[in-house]
């Protein structure tokens, strides 16, 4: 049964949105296929924030670019990416974050994590069971 986990990340104060997404996108994720190779999830998707530019209501991590929000407050969107890894089983998720977790490796990511992520607000969670619904 495939495994999945949600990441919602907040950028380091003073990046813009684009800033943010480009490393996440052209850095950190080769960054960490280079080190977990094929114990890379089966997908990493990543999500972001639709946010408006040059805005003055926005949260208190991001006044300057208001979340679009269509129900909530701002202050309940201060992340500006979500991320679902998935896993082909728990075994192998436990696979990839012992090798993300090892000394060498863990230094290399977070130091990359220190250039785009505000990391004291980094949240994780395993996905429990999931239902879709289709059109048809």
């Amino acid at each position: 049964m495939p495994f999945s986990v949600l990441l919602f990340a907040s950028r380091k104060p003073g990046l813009s949105p684009a800033a943010f997404r480009d490393h996440w996108e052209n850095k950190h994720v080769p960054l960490v296929k280079s080190i977990t190779g094929s114990h890379f999830p089966i997908s990493h998707t990543r999500r972001y924030i639709a946010r408006t530019e040059g805005g003055s209501s926005g949260g208190p991590a991001n006044p300057e670019t208001p979340a679009v929000v269509l129900v909530g407050k701002q202050e309940d969107f201060d992340y500006d990416g979500i991320a679902e890894l998935t896993f082909s089983d728990e075994s192998a998720f436990q696979t990839f974050f012992g090798i993300v977790s090892a000394p060498d490796a863990a230094a290399k990511i977070s130091e990359d994590e220190d250039q785009f992520l505000d990391k004291s607000k980094l949240k994780a969670v395993v996905i429990g069971d999931t239902t879709v619904t289709n059109k048809t």
